[in-house]
């Protein structure tokens, strides 16, 4: 006798779906100017707080509150005083912000 169970579906990553809401919330994350300064200034490579704060001119609080918005959407990564853009951040928020 087989069995007729199927095995269950992997479910997607949250940060790897693409749904209406995540384009609702790429053009909320690029129509903020500090934010797409952040995000052209970490580039590919990444930078540490102190250089996009100094590059920016942009407090603690500025730059922590727009790094926090990125990470909760899944566009970036924070190690330490390192920040950089994640695979997403560069495909959806890079690639799309004029230089």
């Amino acid at each position: 006798m087989k069995d007729n169970i199927e095995p269950p579906q992997e479910e997607q990553d949250a940060c790897e779906m693409k749904t209406p809401r995540d384009h609702r919330v790429m053009f909320r994350t690029l129509e903020n100017p500090l934010r797409r300064n952040i995000v052209k200034y970490i580039g590919a490579f990444g930078k540490t707080k102190k250089e996009i704060m100094k590059e920016l001119g942009i407090t603690e609080a500025q730059l922590k509150f727009q790094i926090d918005y990125l990470v909760k959407n899944c566009y970036a990564e924070v190690d330490g005083e390192n920040c950089r853009l994640n695979a997403k951040g560069i495909d959806e928020l890079l690639a799309n912000v004029k230089y």
